[in-house]
């Protein structure tokens, strides 16, 4: 009858183990394909060109031409893997971007197409973005 008392310690210990396990992976819910307008992607989008565009050493903006792959996974906040076709604009950093009325480099030695691919943690709830890395290539 003694082991009786033991039951409910050992249920405890056991919950605590499988929290504490769950509290350890980084990944609750592996990545999954989303679309373009899916819940907090489009914000996260728009600041990975942003990041590219501030850290690129080229004189002009790039626009997204081409959203090639969208995925998310849930783990602390939003992890995001997105793989974008970029193209060159016909405005310079030396002006704000509108990306409305920034056409694309129609000039053939001026023109350029890059494939990057981003991943983005984010805890949009909070205003965190963060660019956990980036590789771009030309296309």
């Amino acid at each position: 009858m003694e082991w009786l008392l033991h039951i409910p310690l050992f249920l405890l210990t056991a919950l605590s183990l499988v929290i504490q396990t769950q509290e350890n992976q980084e990944a609750w819910r592996k990545f999954i394909d989303i679309e373009q307008d899916h819940a907090f992607f489009p914000q996260t989008l728009q600041f990975s060109i942003k990041q590219y565009n501030k850290n690129s050493n080229d004189k002009y903006f790039y626009k997204m031409t081409q959203l090639i792959r969208a995925q998310e996974q849930l783990s602390k906040g939003f992890e995001y893997l997105i793989d974008v076709e970029l193209s060159r604009s016909i405005c310079t950093k030396d002006i704000e971007f509108d990306p409305v009325n920034c056409r694309l480099q129609e000039d053939p030695e001026l023109y350029k197409v890059i494939n990057c691919t981003f991943f983005v943690f984010t805890v949009p709830w909070n205003g965190q973005y963060e660019l956990r890395s980036s590789n771009c290539t030309d296309a």
